[in-house]
Order: C-alpha cells, then sequence, then structure tokens
C-alpha cells in the first residue's frame, strides 16, 4: 500500500527545492574574454564578459564560485557580495587590468577606498566565507590606485594572486578577521612622498589573520604597513615569506635626509600575541607604539619577531638597520642579521619607559656605519630590562661598533648571558669595539655572566660580572655564514659552558652563543636558523 502522507511530504519538499534551486548547493559560474554580458547565463556555454557584472548576477551567501578564463579582461570596480568566490586560470594566465575611466593616480592620492579594482568591503563586519585565487591585477603602470580591498570581512583568502604596478597599494586588508594570504606577489605597488609612504601591503585592525608565503618586490614605498588606525593587531601571523624593497624610501627625515626604507612596519597599533617568523627583508622592521595608552606595560607579549634573515647586505648596502623597537613586551630569536648600521635601536624621544625585551639565539654578523654603530642602541629613553641570552656576535671590519650603547636616559637591569662575542676587527675609526658604551645617560644593574669573549675586551660593567671566558672558541669557521660557519667543534670550551636562563638546552649547561648542541657521531644544531 502506498502511504499517501509519505507522497505529500516528497511532493511539497520537490516543490520547494525547485523553487528554491540554489539553497544549501553551490554552483559554479563562468566569465570569458569571449562571452557577453546581454546574451550571456553565466553557464560554460555562454558565459559572461566582465566579473563585474557577474558579481550583480550570482546569489550571495551560497558559496557560488565565479571562474574566469584565461585572457585579460578589463573591469570598472568590482564589488564582490559576501559568500561569492572567484577564481582564475591562474597567476599571469587570468588577469585583470582596469578600464580607463577607472584609473586615479594624482600626486596625493588619499587613501581612496572607492578606488580598488576588486572590492569585499561591507559597512559593518560581515562573515565574507569566500576566496579569491589565481589570478593577476595589473596597474598599467601605476595608473590603477589599489588591486584588492578586503573590509570589514571574516574567513576570506586570497591565494595565488599576484598584484603588480599599482599606485597606492597592492591589497590592503581594514577590520578583517580569521582570513588569510597566501601564496601572494606583490610587486611595484606602493606609494610615497617627503611626508610619509604606504605599503604594497596594508594592513589595518586585523585580528587572527596570516600572510604566508608572501613576495614583495618594492621599488618606492615600504613592503608590509599598517595603516589607517591605532586599533588592535592581534594574532596576525606573518610567516615564511620574502619581503624586499628599495634601499631609501620617499620619507624624509627632519633635517631632509634621505632615510632608509622601511620593509615591515607596525607603528602606533595595538599589537598583541603577533608572530614575524621564517621571513627573508632586506631592511628595516620598524615596531613602534609611542602613544601614550603604551606608555606602560600590559604585561603581554606583544610580538615574536623568530626565525628570519634581515639581510642588509644584498640590496642595502649596508644601509638601515635591522629593528627599530619602540614597545614593550617583545622577543627577537634566533635571527641572523646580516650587515647594517644597527642591529636593535630604539628611537623614542618621548621618554617612555620601553622595557621587557628577551634577546636571545640570534646571529648578528657585520654590523658597521660611518659612527660608531651598536648591535642594541638606545638614543633617548634608555633600556629597561632587557635579557640578552645566547646570542653570536662578530664584529669585522674597520669600523668602531659597540655591542649595548645608550645615549641618553636611564637604564638598569640589563642581563647578558651566554653569549659568544668575536671582535674581527683589523681596526677602527673612532675608538676599539666596547661590551658597554654609555653617552649623556647612566646605565646600573648590569649582570654579565658566562660569556665568551675572543679578542674583545670586558671593560667596566656597572654591575655583577662573572664566569666569562675568553680565547678561541673554536667554530668551524668554514662554509656559508651562518651555517655551519659558526657551529662549535666537538672539543669547543662554548660548549656546556652557559648557565640556566629558562630556554632549552641539552648536556649538562647551555652552551654559549647562538647553537645549541650535543655530539654522537656528527654535530646536531639544537636550533635551526633559516
Amino acid at each position: 500500500m502506498f502511504d499517501f502522507q509519505v507522497i505529500i511530504r516528497v511532493i511539497i519538499l520537490l516543490i520547494f527545492f525547485q523553487a528554491t534551486p540554489n539553497l544549501g548547493l553551490s554552483s559554479d559560474y563562468f566569465v570569458s574574454t569571449k562571452g557577453s554580458d546581454s546574451n550571456g547565463n553565466g553557464t560554460q556555454s555562454k558565459p559572461w564578459k566582465t566579473l563585474g557584472f557577474a558579481c550583480t548576477k550570482v546569489p550571495a551567501n551560497q558559496g557560488h564560485t565565479i571562474k574566469l578564463s584565461e585572457g585579460t579582461f578589463v573591469e570598472l570596480r568590482v564589488i564582490v557580495p559576501t559568500g561569492i568566490n572567484i577564481a582564475g586560470a591562474g597567476i599571469d594566465r587570468t588577469i585583470i587590468r582596469a578600464n580607463p575611466s577607472f584609473y586615479h593616480h594624482p600626486p596625493d592620492p588619499g587613501f581612496s577606498h572607492d578606488k580598488f579594482l576588486i572590492d569585499l568591503s561591507s559597512n559593518v563586519i560581515a562573515t565574507g566565507n569566500q576566496s579569491v585565487k589565481d589570478l593577476t591585477i595589473d596597474g598599467d603602470e601605476k595608473k590603477l590606485h589599489g588591486g584588492i580591498l578586503v573590509k570589514n570581512r571574516t574567513n576570506i583568502l586570497l591565494k595565488r594572486i599576484k598584484v603588480q604596478s599599482t599606485n597606492f597599494t597592492g591589497i590592503w586588508l581594514w577590520e578583517v578577521k580569521d582570513s588569510r594570504v597566501s601564496e601572494a606577489t606583490i610587486k611595484n605597488c606602493a606609494w610615497g612622498s617627503s611626508a610619509w609612504s604606504s605599503g604594497a601591503i596594508d594592513i589595518t585592525n586585523l585580528e587572527r589573520v596570516e600572510f604566508d608565503n608572501i613576495q614583495v618586490d618594492e621599488n618606492f614605498g615600504y613592503g608590509i604597513k599598517a595603516l589607517g588606525t591605532n586599533g588592535p593587531m592581534h594574532y596576525v601571523k606573518i610567516h615564511d615569506s620574502n619581503i624586499s624593497v628599495a634601499p631609501f624610501g620617499q620619507w624624509k627625515t627632519d633635517s631632509g635626509a634621505d632615510a632608509p626604507n622601511i620593509a615591515v612596519e607596525f607603528w602606533n597599533v595595538d599589537l598583541l600575541g603577533c608572530e614575524f617568523y621564517n621571513n627573508y627583508v632586506d631592511n628595516i622592521i620598524s615596531l613602534v607604539m609611542d602613544k601614550e595608552e603604551w606608555r606602560t606595560s600590559k604585561g603581554s607579549q606583544t610580538i615574536r619577531v623568530y626565525n628570519n634573515v634581515v639581510d642588509l647586505g644584498t640590496r642595502a648596502k649596508g644601509y638601515g638597520y635591522a629593528l627599530e623597537v619602540s614597545l614593550h613586551d617583545i622577543e627577537i630569536d634566533h635571527n641572523y642579521i646580516l650587515k647594517g648600521s644597527h642591529g636593535i635601536v630604539n628611537w623614542d624621544k618621548g621618554e617612555t619607559m620601553m622595557s621587557n625585551w628577551t634577546i636571545h639565539h640570534n646571529i648578528f654578523y657585520g654590523i658597521a656605519d660611518q659612527y660608531p654603530a651598536e648591535i642594541v642602541r638606545a638614543q633617548n629613553s634608555g633600556l629597561h630590562n632587557i635579557k640578552f641570552y645566547n646570542n653570536t656576535v662578530e664584529f669585522s671590519g674597520t669600523r668602531t661598533t659597540n655591542l649595548i650603547a645608550v645615549y641618553g636616559g636611564t637604564s638598569e637591569n640589563i642581563e647578558i648571558r651566554n653569549n659568544l662575542i668575536i671582535n674581527s676587527n683589523t681596526s677602527y675609526n673612532y675608538y676599539p669595539n666596547k661590551i658597554l658604551h654609555v653617552e649623556k645617560g647612566t646605565l646600573t644593574n648590569v649582570v654579565f655572566t658566562n660569556n665568551f669573549l675572543c679578542n674583545q675586551p670586558l671593560g667596566s660593567v656597572p654591575g655583577k660580572s662573572e664566569h666569562n671566558k675568553d680565547g678561541d672558541p673554536k667554530l668551524r669557521k668554514g662554509g656559508n655564514r651562518p651555517l655551519p660557519y659558526y657551529l662549535p667543534e666537538s672539543d669547543s670550551p662554548v660548549i656546556d659552558s652557559g648557565v640556566d636562563v629558562g630556554l632549552p638546552f641539552e648536556g649538562s649547561a647551555p652552551d654559549i652563543g647562538a647553537h645549541e648542541t650535543f655530539f654522537t657521531t656528527s654535530c646536531k644544531n639544537w636550533f635551526i636558523l633559516k
């Protein structure tokens, strides 16, 4: 027998799904350079011609994907509703350019959020649940203002994107959460003036956003820049990326001199739990929070910078410095810092006592300047609660370089432990290198223990100095720097000669220097530097 109630329910459901064919079912829609916006319907056999038109026809918030064919598309501003994905045929296979009527490149362009070619924006925070993948945006030799804007959305994925030659910025994320930018190439997309510069990638008010495998090659402005407001930058990760900028930027100093360029800038944003790791950069990483609300430490780590190569030799030719740090509660570890005028500098002029820096297991090589250079320097407001542990520092060349220097303010509570300091200078342009150098400031309560000095006198220490060694550290000194060049030989006196500072180690005690080793039939590197 037939169950007529069941049959009636099935008929009702069929009628309902026929009336709402997209409910819960994501579909693909097609756009082709050979399509038509007037006669197409978005199917593979009758595609539309422009992405902008397709975004007005595809229903939002249903997970549909607009697929772009190979070829070059000329578009006006493309406004992408939430829940719609865009997929090209591949980088440099699907190319999107602006209609000339959409060009925007005045001398002072401003933020101009309405001048981005692909716009994923909402008036208030909204769930995006969408991706943009596999395409190139070409700015027509900097006639286009910006490539992609994402504003007030969550759950966004930008992947395998190339943006080149825009006037102001390539990609801008503003008020974005729980999102990711991956495998993006950004080339010559920033703007600048003598007053300030934008970044090839600009970021504003982000939470739990990840950037990975990013390639920035910028010949004018900054690389990655926090720009817009002083809001949160919480749990942001930038890793496994290459950020290269021209040696000099457009911004001028107060005296009108050229300033070194900035590869990454977090300026006056509320940093919390951020990470910057496994990257290659070739100019300054600027981390500055000098507003009144950040004068005192909040007690939580702002950012950890680790496993990076900061190369100030190749493109910058020794100009610039590795890290500009004017904030509290930072960890800097396992980096290779190559050349440049300084390692880590606090230029703060507001007498803010930036405190709680932990600097460990880094390698600094070839830091030098026309004036005395420093591995760690405070210009005006001193150094406060600094832990400088297990670093390897090699001075070289003919110019004076100091380990720690204070040029103003009061400094206190500096712990220098387990460091290997090698002086390979052949001469000096001011005075012999110093461990501690003080001008126009005070330095008290220094702890200098269990360090190894090679051809470097200790000098006076305003505090405790004990268990330090000198002589030949017996490193490999062969192959490439930093590895295997700085690895200790099996009979090196730096092995197991440090003091426990709460960091992982092998053997009876930590090794001195940046590498923790143990020996069986071969040498194992406990901490890997990329």
